[in-house]
């Protein structure tokens, strides 16, 4: 019933458009650069990406080609490989399998080389001055194969590693080109500044992005996780600094969330992991990874990753796998294809971001409760369309929305299962309606569900992209 509304409410909006739409705005280089970046990692799919926390000497038995087929089926383009020894033949020959089989699958790996990882030299050496050379062995025997993503440089550096941490990303990149070294940052935390060797956070970020020649930036945010508000604060906090330095440097994001329940972190639940995968994507980033997917040794009350300490397959991995295919089924590349241009909050900021406000794109957000909190994504492309992500800020609470978009020559754009881009609604199921404020689609949004629009207006064409 709502499809055929909204087709009937644009038969006649459709046959106006040539005739109103100005002319599409130039996209700024940082933002081009962000999306070339991005498709030049070589995946066929938005990256997403998994800690593994494994090795073949106590692990290889369970590495076959069936494994493989469960991180594809499960909807990730970039895992991370098992720690291997790269001096022991049988373990060099398996990963050359792995990489083979992820390569028939359109995967890539992240490589877990111990001669990729950041080392501190001694004396007055950055680095260890045989770590180039270490590179070029690891490049000579995994380099040219068509699934190496690239080699990882280490996890979280502090004030004491960070120079030797951002120099070996250098290295990696000097050495082989083509390939896209791994690197994880830390989340920030108020006072964290002393720890990593920095006077602010976005004077660290593009500390990093400077002298490593990064290929993106990651980070781990595991808050949202904890109980109450202030864990969100500190998640939303942690996108809005990264989304901001991805900008300025013309390099884009990863957030690495949480899948595993330890410390105060509850173990996720569908809700949640919607929740995660959804507010990462309209917050801006260009890469998702789950902490962790198979199950570590009994320490830090670890339960419920992906992967249990039985090999057994958790619902975790059933709910992530729900939410990455559906992901995959319903948007394909788009997002591989499309820069943030604004994140807003309604009714209330978090993270020191911004309140939502009119715009060419979005006249109105209206929840059906008064205080439920919304997410707005903003994107661009790079012929300068714009589009809109609307995600349920709740995780725990249903909601029906409408979201009001200006101007009275609006054609939407949504996309079906298959992938492919379509006039009209795919999620409305509540109604639509059009007044003085523009055309408003209503939807009922589960915890952490989205609404994805093509926005094509004289008012969305005039937005400025750079907000």
């Amino acid at each position: 019933m709502c499809k055929s509304l909204l087709n009937a409410a644009f038969v006649v909006l459709v046959g106006l458009w040539p005739a109103t739409v100005q002319a599409q705005q130039e996209v700024p280089q940082n933002m081009r650069s962000i999306v070339e970046k991005t498709q030049s990692l070589g995946l066929e799919k938005f990256p997403i990406s998994f800690w593994s926390y494994t090795n073949l000497g106590e692990h290889g038995a369970y590495m076959d080609e069936d494994e493989v087929e469960e991180w594809a089926d499960a909807g990730f383009t970039v895992p991370q490989s098992p720690r291997y020894d790269p001096a022991d033949p049988a373990q060099v020959a398996h990963m050359l399998r792995l990489l083979d089989w992820a390569q028939e699958r359109g995967m890539k790996l992240i490589l877990s080389d111990p001669r990729g990882y950041a080392k501190k030299g001694q004396g007055d050496e950055i680095i260890p001055a045989n770590y180039a050379e270490d590179i070029r062995a690891a490049v000579a025997q995994f380099g040219d194969h068509p699934a190496t993503f690239g080699f990882h440089v280490g996890d979280e550096p502090d004030a004491d590693q960070k120079d030797a941490f951002f120099e070996c990303y250098r290295v990696q990149k000097q050495v082989a080109s083509h390939l896209h070294p791994f690197a994880n940052l830390l989340p920030f935390f108020p006072g964290i500044e002393k720890r990593a060797g920095t006077d602010t956070w976005p004077n660290y970020l593009d500390d990093y992005c400077t002298k490593s020649s990064a290929d993106l930036i990651s980070y781990d945010c595991y808050a949202q996780m904890n109980p109450g508000e202030a864990g969100l604060q500190n998640y939303y906090e942690n996108l809005r600094l990264y989304r901001e330095a991805a900008l300025r440097n013309g390099v884009p994001f990863w957030n690495t969330v949480l899948s595993v329940g330890h410390f105060r972190y509850r173990c996720p639940s569908l809700d949640d992991v919607r929740w995660q995968f959804n507010t990462t994507i309209a917050s801006g980033a260009h890469g998702l990874l789950w902490f962790f997917y198979y199950m570590r040794q009994p320490h830090a009350n670890y339960r419920l990753s992906p992967v249990d300490e039985h090999w057994d397959r958790t619902q975790t991995y059933y709910d992530i796998r729900r939410v990455q295919k559906s992901f995959h089924r319903h948007y394909g590349d788009l997002f591989t294809r499309l820069v943030s241009t604004r994140v807003t909050f309604h009714p209330t900021a978090r993270g020191g971001g911004q309140t939502f406000t009119p715009n060419g794109l979005v006249s109105r957000i209206l929840p059906d409760r008064e205080g439920h909190p919304i997410l707005l994504g903003e994107f661009v492309d790079m012929q300068g369309r714009r589009y809109v992500m609307l995600v349920n800020d709740s995780m725990t609470e249903n909601v029906n929305v409408g979201i009001t978009f200006p101007g009275d020559d609006v054609t939407l754009y949504s996309w079906d299962w298959s992938g492919n881009e379509y006039h009209g609604g795919a999620y409305c199921n509540v109604g639509v309606s059009q007044d003085a404020e523009g055309l408003t689609v209503r939807h009922f949004l589960a915890p952490g569900q989205e609404a994805v629009y093509r926005v094509d207006s004289t008012s969305a064409a005039a937005e400025p992209i750079e907000d």
